[in-house]
C-alpha cells in the first residue's frame, strides 16, 4: 500500500513539474511576461517663473534707445514682482512683515537695475541707495534727451522714399518699423494715415497701380495694403521672368543676315586712323648740273662720255621686223 501511494505521489510531482516547465516555455516564446502595476510619472514641464524672468532680461543700457530699453525693463521687473517699489508711495505705518517684504523687493529692484546698466554708465548710479532713486535718475537724464531722437525718427518717416531695385513689401515693412518706433515715443499715427503714406511713397513704376488704388475710394488698413502690394510684386516678378524666357528662346532661332565681319571692320577702322605718308619730290638732275663719273666734266652723263673705253650696245626692239632677206625664202621667194 505504501509503495502504491509513493508511486502515485511521484507521478503527480512529475506531472506538476512538466506543467510548470511547459507554461514557462510558452511564456518565454510569446514574451507574455507578467506585468506589475507601477507608479507612472506625469509627462509635463512645470512652469518656472524664475526661468521666465531670466528670458525677459533686457540687454545692458549704453545710453541709446532709452524708450525701448525702458519698456523691456518694466516687463522684466514686473515679472519678478518688484517693480511696484518704483511707484510706491511711502506709507506712514507699515507692519514689520510688510516693511521686511518691501525692503527685500527694493533690494531686488535696485540689483536688477544695476545689472542692466552698461559699464560706461554704472559709476553714476551705483551709489544711489534705492531702486526708486535709480529709476528717477534715469528718467530725468534720458527720458527728456530722447526728444531729439523722436524728431530724427519723424524726419526719417517724412523723407522715406521707395526705390526700384528693392522689393516693395520689404520697404513697406521698414515704414511700419518707423511708425512703431514713433509709438514708443508717444506719437501714435492712425492706421489709415500710414496706409496712405505707403501708397504715396511707392516708386515711379508703381504710379498706375497707386492711381488705381486711389480710384477705388476704399479705406485700406496697413495689413491689407501690404498684402495687396505683395500680390502685385509677385505678379510683376513673374511677368518679368516670363519675358526674359521668351526673349531668350526667340533669339536662339534668329539668323542674322549681312553681318559684318569683325576683322574687316577692324581693318577699315585702322586704315582710317593711319596717317597718310607724304613724300617730297626731289629735284631733277640735268647734264649741266652733274659731273661725269668717267672724266669728271659737266655737260654729259657717263654713258655718253667720249673718253669711255666701252660703248654701250645698241638696243633693238623686240617687235621690229628683220630684213627682207631674213624673212624671204630661198631664191628670193616668199616663204610658203
Amino acid at each position: 500500500m505504501m509503495m502504491l501511494m509513493m508511486y502515485y505521489l511521484d507521478k503527480h510531482i512529475y506531472d506538476i513539474m512538466l506543467i510548470f516547465l511547459a507554461s514557462f516555455l510558452w511564456n518565454k516564446l510569446n514574451m507574455n511576461l507578467p506585468r506589475f502595476r507601477t507608479i507612472q510619472k506625469r509627462h509635463y514641464r512645470q512652469f518656472s517663473s524664475v526661468g521666465f524672468a531670466s528670458m525677459l532680461k533686457p540687454p545692458p543700457f549704453e545710453g541709446t534707445h532709452y524708450k525701448r530699453w525702458r519698456q523691456k525693463t518694466i516687463l522684466w521687473l514686473s515679472s519678478m514682482r518688484c517693480f511696484y517699489v518704483v511707484n510706491e508711495i511711502p506709507a506712514t505705518v507699515r507692519t514689520v512683515d510688510e516693511q521686511r517684504q518691501f525692503d527685500h523687493d527694493d533690494t531686488n529692484c535696485r540689483g536688477g537695475l544695476l545689472s542692466v546698466i552698461g559699464d560706461s554708465l554704472i559709476d553714476a548710479y551705483i551709489q544711489l541707495p534705492t531702486g526708486k532713486t535709480i529709476w528717477d535718475a534715469l528718467e530725468a537724464r534720458y527720458g527728456i534727451s530722447d526728444a531729439g531722437s523722436e524728431l530724427y525718427v519723424m524726419e526719417q518717416f517724412h523723407d522715406y522714399r521707395m526705390v526700384e531695385n528693392r522689393p516693395v513689401v520689404e520697404q513697406a515693412h521698414e515704414i511700419q518699423a518707423l511708425v512703431k518706433e514713433l509709438e514708443l515715443f508717444g506719437c501714435a499715427l492712425p492706421d489709415k494715415f500710414v496706409a496712405g503714406c505707403i501708397i504715396a511713397k511707392l516708386p515711379q513704376s508703381w504710379t498706375d497701380f497707386a492711381t488705381s488704388l486711389k480710384h477705388k475710394r476704399q479705406e485700406f488698413s496697413t495689413a491689407e495694403l501690404v498684402g495687396t502690394l505683395d500680390v502685385e510684386d509677385k505678379a510683376r516678378a513673374k511677368d518679368v521672368k516670363g519675358k526674359k524666357i521668351i526673349e531668350g528662346s526667340s533669339s536662339a532661332h534668329v539668323v542674322q543676315k549681312n553681318r559684318p565681319k569683325p576683322h574687316k571692320k577692324k581693318f577699315q577702322q585702322e586704315l582710317k586712323q593711319k596717317p597718310s605718308t607724304s613724300f617730297k619730290k626731289g629735284k631733277k638732275m640735268t647734264k649741266e648740273k652733274m659731273n661725269c663719273f668717267t672724266c669728271g666734266k659737266t655737260g654729259h652723263f657717263a654713258r655718253e662720255c667720249p673718253e669711255a673705253k666701252w660703248k654701250p650696245p645698241t638696243q633693238k626692239s623686240v617687235n621690229t621686223v628683220e630684213t627682207e632677206a631674213a624673212t624671204s625664202g630661198p631664191g628670193g621667194l616668199p616663204p610658203c
